[in-house]
């Protein structure tokens, strides 16, 4: 396993680098790494009464797996795993709520896009579980996370043969990640 981490890690400094992410707060270890992208599909109707339309300004996150695969090295119970990350995420909020009020583009941003398998619970966070519509990009999605999905489950009995691995957009308003996350916003 840490032969794999350590390849892992150095595919991930490369992925970092091409991608042009950036880092949230690198000291404090926040698990988000970020870009700015310009929002391409159908609209999305918030239950704060937010909308995200086509050519709105949004914060991309990542997760920061290396790092949190790195940290969970000695868990092997997955829903241990599961409850690991959430708190990491959970940890990192505020931070992000920071990173986008002080961004030179805070005016513009509408709000925070992620795609993931990992949906579950996440409604406890703030974030609103939307549909991926173009089935295209849902295929392109899915062929892309899956590996990351096996990494992460080497544990498991043949990960690669799970069916329910469907990813989903994970979004918040500006405002609402804010008002949650930044008590003094």
């Amino acid at each position: 396993m840490s032969a794999i981490l350590k390849a892992w890690s150095l595919v991930d400094q490369i992925y970092f680098y091409c991608s042009r992410l950036q880092y949230v707060n690198e000291e404090e270890k926040n698990v988000f790494r970020v870009k700015l992208l310009r929002y391409r599909g159908r609209n999305l109707f918030l239950s704060n009464g937010a909308s995200i339309q086509t050519g709105d300004i949004l914060l991309k996150i990542h997760l920061h797996n290396c790092l949190l695969m790195n940290e969970m090295i000695n868990i092997e119970n997955d829903t241990k795993r599961a409850l690991y990350v959430y708190k990491r995420v959970e940890e990192s909020m505020p931070s992000l709520g920071h990173f986008i009020s002080n961004h030179p583009q805070n005016n513009t941003i509408k709000g925070i896009i992620g795609i993931t398998f990992l949906h579950r619970g996440v409604s406890r966070l703030g974030f609103e579980v939307k549909e991926i519509e173009n089935p295209h990009y849902k295929s392109v999605k899915q062929i892309g996370l899956k590996p990351l999905f096996i990494l992460c489950h080497l544990n498991k009995q043949q990960p690669w043969k799970e069916k329910n691995l469907v990813p989903k957009f994970l979004i918040m308003s500006k405002e609402q990640l804010l008002s949650r996350y930044l008590k003094d916003a």
